[in-house]
């Protein structure tokens, strides 16, 4: 499966459109350039949509803990969005959706 990481400026966050599996093989280039985006741009928010992302495995959750840090080190905030059931069930299970902000909708954010 093709794996894609997209990043465009909204009005008042930062999307990033993840498509694929966050898995071991993808998992360390999106971190990479998710990480890059947060240093370099002075976006306050930056939301992850995740609502074309089949699959994550421990390595992509590792790369979400690594985001998390590294945005609230820089006084940022990182939201994901979209998350499919599976996907979802994952996070609820680890209960990282306890530490990120999960919402349904991009309309949720403001």
């Amino acid at each position: 499966m093709d794996f894609t990481v997209d990043f465009s400026e909204k009005d008042n966050y930062y999307l990033i459109k993840v498509e694929g599996e966050i898995d071991a093989y993808h998992s360390a280039t999106f971190k990479q350039k998710t990480k890059e985006k947060l240093v370099e741009l002075s976006f306050s928010k930056y939301v992850i949509d995740m609502s074309l992302v089949s699959y994550i495995d421990s390595a992509g959750l590792g790369a979400i803990v690594s985001l998390l840090k590294e945005s609230r080190n820089l006084k940022k905030e990182l939201i994901l969005v979209g998350l499919q059931p599976q996907v979802r069930k994952i996070f609820e299970m680890t209960k990282l959706d306890k530490i990120v902000k999960i919402v349904d909708t991009l309309e949720e954010i403001k």
